[in-house]
């Protein structure tokens, strides 16, 4: 577990309460396999969440905005959804989201996509699409930074704080 990643993330919401003893990531091995069915890299960042805290967060997050938490949401319906937004978003500027493996993470406002170019020279980088005018850019985030907004924006401000044992699978079908 990468406790210098959690103490970053909840850094930005101290009074959280949060339990280290349900945080779950994934293992060497399942990590190869996420690779391979999702059809990306995962290296740095990216790799430092999904090892520590990719199952289940302890507390630090809901099931929005991001993906990795989603309440029903099945590996096929997560497989299907990622290749489809690979597939379906304007071809638009330098962006190929096939070819450098494109791993969206988070959807806010029903219409901001953000995600991770995995196979590029900035893994780390966190993009946006706006559907509404349908471009795509850099934002000022990496990763572990847009995380740590998550936690501050979106943690902070839910009605009914999220459960410890709030949970995800990218992998088990």
């Amino acid at each position: 577990m990468n406790s210098e990643l959690i103490k970053y993330l909840h850094s930005v919401y101290p009074e959280l309460p949060i339990d280290l003893g349900y945080m779950k990531g994934y293992s060497d091995e399942e990590i190869g396999k996420i690779e391979h069915l999702y059809d990306i890299k995962v290296k740095d960042q990216l790799y430092d969440f999904l090892t520590s805290i990719g199952r289940c967060s302890g507390g630090l997050f809901g099931d929005d905005p991001l993906f990795f938490y989603r309440n029903g949401q099945t590996v096929r319906g997560n497989i299907l959804y990622q290749d489809a937004l690979r597939d379906e978003l304007p071809s638009i500027q330098e962006y190929n989201l096939r070819k450098q493996k494109a791993l969206f993470i988070s959807v806010e406002s029903y219409t901001q996509y953000f995600f991770l170019l995995t196979e590029s020279d900035d893994p780390n980088r966190v993009y946006q699409y706006d559907e509404n005018e349908e471009t795509i850019e850099a934002t000022d985030w990496d990763l572990k930074n847009y995380l740590r907004y998550i936690v501050n924006v979106y943690t902070r401000n839910y009605k009914i704080k999220a459960p410890f044992n709030e949970s995800g699978e990218l992998i088990i079908i």
